[in-house]
């Protein structure tokens, strides 16, 4: 028999309004919570919906209600807010039970779901709270103007942010990138940190996301030597899926790989350096039948539609050439060109699964269709029905 373990804690933040807001709030209950865990969204949300007749443990293990003639929540009035957008949160979810039928006692197997902050208090009730994670905090932070040289490397870029973010909020935020190139001059100013990710991310195709304190951002999203392996079998449990078992033979891929690369001029400017200008390579790479075909896009030329298969965008910094372009977007749809499962499942919250994890699906009446596979988004949810994770495949792993 398993037990639904929640545990939540959100951290008062002082402001200028209410300076003496220092309460810690414990909550070992919520009506029901759900979170996503991906590295496509740039920032992770989640929300939780408490009930009125609670009661929390605050940082000194005093009971008190969360609700009340003279409690305010979400700064709806003019009393100091018991949970104000800001706040700091934090999720725990897990199980207990009975190890075994002789077991004495109970083992607790709890996981971090969440870290992050309110974005949004709701006036109702039941009380909705929204949450952000890391993220959220570098939507409120202000760039400083600067220009980075074209041998600044992207760890150089990223590290101005997070500085910057941790001297304003007294945060200790570190950073990984996970792409180690260096791109022509790059300018930041008048926008937030955030926003500055989301250039990398549109220019570069640079993904961003925080696994726990750590910023990270790169073309590479996944760091092998962390992930973790769960195993999952049909009709034990697995509670259900979308999953379809398609044979590579039936898929069409393509992808426009693109890059900007800085060219010599043989000019020399009143400095003494030599002028260079940009220039774009793009091509469009099509794999169909284990065959691979490639089209240079040129300056003016209309992109092809695509009317077969999937079709993806990688931006590829390091490459020179359309024909280093065109053999590393290969080798990145190598990896969804495959016999196997596509889509996503239900199961229930343990083993626990993180994006970047691998986890192996075994089917007992269709042994043909097992295989190990890159989880690239968990959603998560719990409450009174107990908790769920939905498991979306990125692609197949050989091993």
């Amino acid at each position: 028999m398993l037990r639904v373990v929640t545990n939540i804690v959100i951290k008062q933040r002082p402001s200028l309004q209410w300076p003496n807001r220092k309460t810690t709030i414990g909550l070992d209950f919520c009506n029901t919570w759900e979170y996503e865990d991906s590295w496509r969204d740039l920032t992770n949300k989640g929300k939780m919906i408490i009930p009125k007749n609670l009661y929390f443990r605050d940082q000194f293990g005093k009971l008190k209600p969360l609700l009340g003639p003279n409690i305010n929540v979400g700064g709806f009035s003019s009393s100091a807010p018991l949970v104000l957008r800001g706040d700091k949160v934090s999720l725990i979810g897990g199980y207990k039970y009975f190890a075994s039928k002789n077991a004495a006692r109970e083992t607790t197997t709890t996981n971090s779901i969440l870290t992050g902050y309110v974005s949004r208090v709701s006036s109702a009730i039941p009380i909705e709270i929204e949450i952000e994670d890391n993220m959220w905090l570098l939507k409120q932070t202000p760039v400083d103007t600067r220009t980075f040289k074209s041998t600044d490397s992207l760890n150089i870029i990223l590290k101005s942010l997070i500085d910057k973010c941790n001297s304003i909020y007294k945060t200790s935020f570190t950073v990984n990138a996970l792409s180690k190139t260096t791109f022509g001059s790059f300018t930041m100013g008048n926008e937030t940190a955030c926003q500055v990710l989301q250039r990398l991310q549109k220019t570069y195709g640079f993904e961003s996301y925080f696994r726990g304190d750590e910023l990270r951002c790169g073309a590479i999203i996944y760091i092998p030597t962390e992930a973790r392996t769960a195993t999952f079998t049909f009709q034990e449990d697995i509670i259900e899926s979308d999953l379809q078992y398609v044979r590579k033979d039936d898929i069409t891929l393509s992808a426009i790989a693109k890059n900007t690369i800085e060219e010599r001029t043989g000019q020399i400017t009143k400095d003494g350096f030599e002028k260079t200008k940009r220039k774009r390579l793009e091509v469009l790479v099509t794999l169909r039948d284990n065959t691979k075909t490639t089209r240079v896009i040129k300056s003016g030329d209309v992109v092809p539609e695509n009317n077969e298969g999937e079709r993806r965008t990688f931006h590829f910094p390091g490459a020179k050439t359309t024909q280093e372009l065109s053999d590393a977007a290969f080798n990145e749809l190598t990896k969804y060109y495959y016999t196997g499962l596509k889509g996503s499942f239900t199961t229930f919250g343990l083993p626990f699964v993180r994006q970047g994890d691998n986890v192996v699906l075994k089917n007992p009446i269709l042994p043909e269709q097992d295989g190990t596979y890159k989880v690239k988004k968990v959603e998560y949810s719990g409450g009174i029905n107990g908790m769920r994770q939905v498991i979306h495949l990125d692609f197949k792993i050989n091993i």
